[in-house]
């Protein structure tokens, strides 16, 4: 039974950690308006470098729509 609500735990865990995937990555698509990763909607970070910088570009989504402060 421990071994049971521990797997549970740990798996609720993973499956809740927001994902972060580069720019450019191959599993991204665009979908009209949604954002989707290996044809699920996406949630989580996008990532881009800006070149001659040691900026980092960080975008978040949310069901596959860019997050926004409210």
């Amino acid at each position: 039974m421990r071994k049971l609500v521990l797997f549970i735990a740990i798996l609720s865990l993973v499956g809740c950690m927001k994902k972060e995937v580069k720019f450019g990555d191959e599993n991204l698509e665009l979908k009209g308006t949604k954002l989707y990763y290996k044809d699920k909607l996406f949630t989580g970070f996008i990532t881009q470098e800006v070149p001659f910088t040691d900026k980092i570009i960080k975008v978040e989504y949310v069901n596959g729509v860019i997050k926004t402060e409210k």
